[in-house]
């Protein structure tokens, strides 16, 4: 093979390559990916801010740290509004068929789904199976965003279908 016809073929794959990115970044899954990625960082920014500044004076209850667990359900919250308006707004925007306040209420519903199983998964997985807690830990993540995913396109911002008298 020539010089010349390796210099083709290395860009091209790598075009083929960053063409096959896009277009999963654009499509309704890679925005769903970026999307909870965002919350992500949401949750943890409202975790922080919640935990060491809003509720920093709270005293803990016994064993349990109100604090804590005070800060991280509200910021579980935070995260699930923010994922909420921007796969409202991007994700699903052409799949917006029920009333507004319908789609907050049941996309509220099938997120608070995804932490109830990543904690469920870790505290099963780890000490009754002895897999690391990292490991479950992502384990359970998984079986959350797959929750959302389908929670998500079933359930929230599914197509409706076309009525029978239009």
């Amino acid at each position: 093979m020539s010089e010349s016809a390796l210099e083709v073929q290395a860009p091209s794959w790598r075009q083929s390559a960053q063409q096959r990115l896009r277009a999963t970044a654009s499509s309704r899954l890679g925005k769903f990916l970026v999307v909870g990625g965002i919350a992500y960082v949401v949750n943890q920014i409202a975790l922080f801010a919640l935990y060491e500044f809003a509720f920093a004076s709270m005293p803990p209850l016994g064993p349990i740290d109100m604090r804590l667990l005070i800060s991280s359900i509200v910021a579980v919250e935070i995260a699930i509004i923010a994922r909420f308006v921007l796969n409202d707004s991007w994700t699903f925007r052409e799949h917006r068929d029920m009333p507004l306040g319908r789609r907050f209420l049941r996309s509220n519903l099938v997120s608070w789904g995804s932490p109830l199983i990543a904690l469920a998964t870790v505290n099963i997985l780890t000490p009754v199976f002895g897999i690391n807690y990292l490991i479950a830990n992502s384990i359970g993540i998984l079986l959350g965003l797959t929750w959302n995913w389908i929670g998500s396109t079933r359930l929230v911002w599914r197509p409706q279908a076309a009525s029978i008298d239009q």
